[in-house]
């Protein structure tokens, strides 16, 4: 009997062996990850310092499967050494709320942002966007030194690949544009001019606005760019001033400019008018987002100034002075508009 219980005993443990070894689950088949799966059409990444900067994904998958992520792997110089600056921490604003271009007070859109450590360099995980923080101004190195190597690796289930050498050359910061100056050599831009007859010149680059039905000195209608524009920083604060000067650099009154919508020209708050300038509170950078309102539209600030006159035969004449713009340095900013010509502001 107890020959045959171990028989029993035996049989049950083999078909109980059997059992698991029938049921064990196949491995998990791997996700597909293509060899040719690479960022395209960027040769060398170059943003600007001393403003956040992003690069949208451009990522090709060539049929990978998803979801994919995406890490920063071996940062480092030109030549190969370490470059820990790359993910060194400093301080920059951050979105908690929602700007719409609609808020009334500074303190309101400064209740919408806090103040957050980041480092230059990230990746989105999910995206393979790359960001560029604020922070990195002053701390890592910009043109004309050779810049940065970086890889980023690349995975989905049960695959991965490292994608090689891709490189990074900071720009010098840009504290406002339009900029009169190369982005690169930091010599001032020529520009080509033709002389009343006919033979071109070369002369200094230096931003202009736009004009449109301002009449000038000599009563004569003009539709180019005969203002002048200047960008002055004068103080580390929140405010932002313009000023318009004549040919001969003396001081136009704003309020020449009798059409200009001065309490919505800009995003800014406790507005100063006075017989020399106009001065308003504002957040900086400017503009804020990339969000189109009615202050900003493709990522530059827009104004409108203009006033109107009585021409000839009672005609009304309406003169405009368009500027789009940014200036992405916190501080007391000056737009200084100087006319070669002076405009003719009196009614016939």
């Amino acid at each position: 009997m107890m020959f045959k219980r171990n028989i029993n005993i035996l049989y049950a443990v083999s078909l109980m062996a059997f059992f698991l070894v029938s049921c064990k689950k196949a491995p998990a088949e791997k996700d597909y990850l293509s060899d040719k799966a690479t960022f395209s059409n960027v040769a060398i990444y170059e943003p600007v310092l001393g403003r956040t900067f992003l690069y949208k994904t451009n990522f090709s998958a060539d049929g990978s499967s998803y979801p994919l992520n995406f890490s920063l792997e071996n940062m480092r110089h030109f030549d190969g050494s370490a470059a820990p600056e790359l993910m060194k921490s400093a301080q920059v604003l951050e979105w908690t709320g929602l700007y719409d271009g609609k808020e009334k007070t500074l303190k309101e859109i400064e209740e919408k942002r806090r103040v957050v450590n980041k480092p230059f360099f990230e990746i989105r995980p999910g995206s393979g966007d790359l960001i560029f923080y604020k922070s990195g101004s002053g701390i890592v190195s910009s043109y004309p030194n050779e810049g940065y190597l970086f890889d980023i690796k690349v995975s989905n289930k049960g695959n991965e690949r490292l994608i090689k050498n891709l490189r990074l050359r900071p720009i010098q910061d840009i504290a406002y544009e339009p900029f009169e100056y190369d982005p690169y050599t930091r010599i001032r831009k020529q520009e080509s001019r033709v002389r009343p007859n006919g033979v071109p010149y070369t002369t200094a680059f230096v931003n202009h606005a736009t004009m449109s039905n301002v009449y000038l000195s000599k009563d004569t209608l003009m539709n180019d760019s005969l203002s002048r524009v200047y960008f002055r920083k004068t103080g580390n604060g929140n405010s932002l001033t313009f000023k318009f000067f004549d040919k001969d650099s003396a001081v136009i009154d704003p309020a020449r400019f009798n059409l200009t919508k001065w309490e919505e020209l800009v995003h800014g708050f406790n507005l100063i008018k006075t017989n020399t300038q106009v001065s308003y509170e504002v957040a900086y950078p400017i503009p804020l987002t990339d969000l189109d309102t009615k202050f900003a539209i493709s990522n530059k600030a827009k104004i409108n100034i203009g006033y109107t006159r009585t021409g000839f035969s009672s005609t009304r004449i309406d003169a405009n002075l368009l500027l789009n713009f940014s200036i992405y340095e916190k501080g007391d900013w000056v737009i200084i508009f100087k006319f070669q010509r002076t405009p003719r502001f009196q009614n016939e």
